[in-house]
């Protein structure tokens, strides 16, 4: 008997419904109904699967830990895809294109000029040829050509020295005529004197951090579910605590809604991070659902009375899976709020947000 066979039997023998246990449980009634059927596509990997099934025998009164072992055992005995050997992808070097561009000694054009010299030596009669007669002319013409370019090339170079020659002879005459100026004229002007540079002052090292100023995970007293209301009407309280429990079966989820935001029915939802005292927090890691769309807010604040209690120091938009807010400067705060103001889809049909393994970072 399979997992799924094995719960929906139980059920059938406890006389409740699919949507009395969805109420039980929390757990969306599509979700429970894969199950049964043996297909976990929904349920979004092999933790939330134990943490479903766990949580289905817990409603309708079965032992989880056998069906959860025969999942196990499923799940180790399914066929793995093998893969294709890596051998077989790698080309031959014969179809490099290397190989196959690169040109044979015989295809260039110093090889292929050869013979066609050779051949016209070997053909060669004492008889005068016109060709050859055109050949001689234009050698001569390109010998004459190179002579002119030659003789104008050492024409500059000649100005050149010849120019260089006499600016270095009104340099050095320049001061005789100084020397020989009469009284009364005017005095050859001096050096200026350098500007000596001012000091720059050192700037001051920022001291170094503290041993027990470290970065490091702070511990988080509780978790609890957070409404616009504050603590009086945040969606499944029940399950807040799973958000960071390591090793939690589940993860915290909200109601579901029928559109991103909320059905209409309220602005936001949020999860309340309490860590027992105020610390100094310099980032935040959470770990969503699969599907991305949600809008989040991170805040913080001293007193957990109202939503209007808490700041908002930084935000993300259509986020899913893992998320860090890593905060531009530290802020000292007793709680931390996970607010979304929009929601992800389920693949369901429906909208709902999951936390888990919530991490603040910080020191104390």
């Amino acid at each position: 008997m399979t997992v799924g066979e094995a719960l929906a039997e139980a059920r059938y023998r406890a006389g409740l419904t699919v949507d009395e246990v969805s109420e039980r449980t929390r757990i969306r009634e599509a979700v429970i109904r894969g199950i049964e059927q043996d297909d976990y596509e929904a349920c979004g990997g092999d933790l939330y699967v134990r943490g479903y099934v766990r949580a289905i025998a817990g409603a309708i009164g079965i032992d989880a830990q056998p069906l959860i072992r025969e999942y196990d055992q499923r799940q180790a005995d399914a066929p793995q895809t093998p893969k294709a050997p890596e051998a077989a992808e790698t080309p031959e070097a014969a179809d490099t294109p290397e190989a196959a561009d690169t040109p044979e000694a015989a295809d260039t054009p110093e090889a292929a000029a050869a013979p066609a010299i050779a051949e016209s030596t070997a053909s060669t009669a004492p008889t005068e040829n016109p060709a050859r007669g055109r050949t001689q002319r234009r050698v001569a013409a390109i010998a004459v050509l190179a002579l002119a370019v030659v003789g104008a090339a050492g024409g500059l170079v000649a100005s050149g020295l010849n120019h260089h020659a006499q600016a270095k002879n009104t340099t050095a005459s320049s001061p005789t005529l100084q020397r020989t100026a009469a009284p009364g004229t005017a005095k050859p002007a001096t050096a200026p004197t350098p500007t000596k540079p001012k000091p720059v002052k050192a700037q001051p090292k920022t001291p170094p951090v503290a041993a027990g100023a470290r970065i490091r995970a702070l511990p988080i007293k509780l978790a609890a579910a957070f409404g616009t209301d504050g603590l009086v009407d945040g969606d499944n309280p029940q399950i807040a605590m799973y958000a960071i429990t390591p090793g939690a079966p589940l993860p915290w989820e909200s109601q579901w809604y029928v559109t991103p935001e909320f059905g209409m029915l309220k602005t936001g939802t949020g999860l309340l991070l309490d860590m027992g005292r105020r610390v100094t927090v310099t980032s935040v890691r959470i770990q969503l659902g699969p599907y991305a769309g949600a809008d989040l807010q991170l805040r913080v604040g001293n007193s957990a009375a109202a939503l209007s209690s808490f700041k908002v120091v930084t935000h993300a938009n259509g986020v899913g899976g893992a998320v860090r807010f890593r905060l531009r400067s530290p802020r000292t705060a007793r709680y931390v709020l996970l607010w979304f103001t929009l929601l992800p889809p389920n693949g369901v049909g429906q909208y709902q947000v999951s936390v888990a393994r919530a991490v603040v970072s910080g020191h104390p």
